[in-house]
């Protein structure tokens, strides 16, 4: 009802039940119009302050993003003199006989870091992969990029491959005929089964994911779980993530020499 019609109203009243009934009825409409003042002033009130909240959480989500890409890009306690660079990604330090050094972390390490840190409760941390298969993954990125680059590389795979050949030419070729010989066998030991098959009425865009495509896009091209799901059109979801890392251990057993199942 509009403010003309409630005054015309309480006019009524005045004239029909006279000064007493009018002014009670003139009482209650102040009241309920400052009750809906009220009630607009307030909503408009709680409206504003959860707008500033979620602001507030997400200024502080990427806060918290900002610091941890800094802390990852920060050189180690004794290699202060490297710079601070985060578009190189996240680096670790590696404790040789020669010295430490710093290199890109692997995305196997990446992965463990960030259960780590999204770890809670009073359980015992379990690493989502252990060092054996850390170890097989890098091996096999290092593996495969000396045999790609080997043609721009011949000095320093001659030198890894000593000098059995009698000549420079010789022992480069052994070398490389040795790496692809055991990048051969290291393809053999994944296998070519599937990661993730696509059931029957999924729904279109899923496309299954082989383990050898699963290990080539971690180990090689240093892609996440969640990447590859998505790229090959599946739901980055808890299952699907799970089924991805546990297929890719096994892999990684496997190309160590271990024997998950009776005739593998």
């Amino acid at each position: 009802m509009s403010n003309a019609a409630e005054f015309d109203e309480i006019e009524h009243w005045f004239y029909e039940t006279g000064e007493t009934a009018s002014l009670a009825q003139l009482a209650r409409v102040t009241l309920r119009r400052m009750r809906e003042e009220a009630t607009a002033f307030l909503d408009a009130g709680i409206a504003w302050l959860e707008g500033e909240q979620a602001r507030d959480q997400k200024c502080s989500a990427e806060a918290a993003r900002l610091r941890q890409i800094l802390t990852q890009a920060t050189p180690p306690e004794g290699m202060q003199a490297a710079p601070v660079a985060p578009a190189r990604g996240i680096m670790q330090r590696v404790n040789d006989a020669a010295g430490p050094y710093w290199r890109g972390a692997d995305q196997l390490s990446v992965m463990c870091r960030q259960a780590r840190a999204r770890h809670k409760g009073d359980a015992p941390f379990v690493a989502p992969f252990t060092p054996g298969q850390i170890a097989m993954a890098r091996h096999y990125q290092t593996l495969v990029e000396q045999h790609d680059s080997a043609g721009m590389k011949c000095a320093s795979v001659e030198a890894r491959g000593g000098g059995g050949g009698g000549s420079g030419q010789g022992g480069f070729i052994e070398a490389l005929l040795r790496d692809r010989e055991e990048i051969r066998s290291l393809h053999q030991r994944i296998g070519d089964g599937f990661a993730l098959q696509v059931r029957r009425g999924a729904g279109s865009g899923r496309r299954p994911i082989t383990l050898r495509r699963l290990v080539d896009a971690v180990c090689l091209e240093d892609q996440d779980v969640t990447a590859v799901l998505r790229a090959h059109g599946w739901a980055a979801k808890g299952e699907a993530r799970e089924a991805l890392r546990a297929a890719l251990s096994e892999a990684l057993d496997r190309m160590q020499g271990y024997r998950l199942k009776k005739g593998d």
